[in-house]
């Protein structure tokens, strides 16, 4: 199958759908500012890297770095536009709009790499320029 589109193998089809289902419901999590569902994607060693960040490891770090990260901000809403599989791996991007505390909001793109292991995230990098959302 070498040169073969990934889009066009029978099994990586099935893993795109799948992989798209769950980021779809992982976003839905994350839009709700919902720091244990979100969390709950993870494997109990996860680690999530967000942004320029340092990797944060294990479920319940997860947790409470994003629920950190979620008391910052008003709101968030994630617009999921590609993903793309390589076996236990997907690559995603999109556009998220931040909203500040005083109400303003800051869209940007992003694009994430992640790695499965048994169905949840074991591995799982968000890239995005924040930079501006505190500093406008």
């Amino acid at each position: 199958m070498r040169g073969t589109p990934l889009s066009t193998m029978p099994h990586q089809e099935n893993a795109l759908m799948e992989h798209k289902r769950f980021f779809e419901e992982m976003f839905a999590h994350v839009d709700a500012l919902d720091a244990r569902g979100f969390s709950s994607f993870f494997t109990e060693g996860g680690v999530f890297r967000f942004g320029n960040n340092e990797p944060v490891a294990g479920r319940g770090r997860i947790e409470d770095f994003i629920a950190g990260f979620f008391s910052a901000i008003g709101g968030i809403s994630h617009q999921f536009q590609n993903c793309w599989t390589l076996e236990d791996r997907a690559f995603s991007n999109g556009l998220v709009t931040y909203v500040r505390k005083d109400g303003s909001k800051l869209t940007v793109p992003w694009a994430t790499i992640s790695r499965f292991e048994g169905g949840k995230l074991a591995e799982y990098s968000a890239y995005v320029d924040a930079s501006k959302l505190f500093n406008p």
